[in-house]
């Protein structure tokens, strides 16, 4: 699957990049501003998004999110230690996986979701909070 990455810390972006790339997905970014991240996408739409809630240069996830959910339908999932901040957002995105959290888990999380994508019912990771679930899923 093409992850789209949005985190604005380096060492934290490239560890799930990391992560993701060895279970043998490949990387949309990674990067850490709205603006890049919406270019990132008008060239190639990703399968699944992982988005920072707030952003380091003042940039909100929530405008990528909803840019994704919008205009494709994308699965997206906020990153944040602002959980009750991400519920604010559970019509936009599928749900949000609370910081810190452990990078190499996240291959687990996209794994989920191509389940869901392919009606399957699988149990979500559990250090992950499911807000919205595929249509086809409700």
């Amino acid at each position: 699957m093409l992850i789209l990455v949005v985190e604005d810390e380096g060492m934290v972006a490239m560890a799930i990049e990391r992560a993701l790339k060895v279970a043998g997905h490949r990387v949309l970014g990674p990067t850490d501003n709205v603006e890049h991240a919406l270019r990132l996408c008008e060239a190639q739409r990703p399968d699944v998004a992982l988005i920072d809630l707030s952003l380091r240069d003042g940039g909100d996830g929530r405008v990528i999110a909803r840019h994704l959910k919008e205009q494709y339908d994308t699965p997206v999932f906020l990153l944040t230690a602002q959980a009750a901040q991400a519920r604010s957002e559970t019509h936009v995105a599928w749900g949000v996986v609370r910081k810190p959290y452990d990078t190499g888990r996240l291959p687990r999380l996209i794994e989920f979701v191509a389940e869901m994508l392919r009606g399957h019912q699988p149990e979500p990771p559990p250090d992950v909070e499911i807000f919205m679930l595929p249509d086809h899923q409700r």
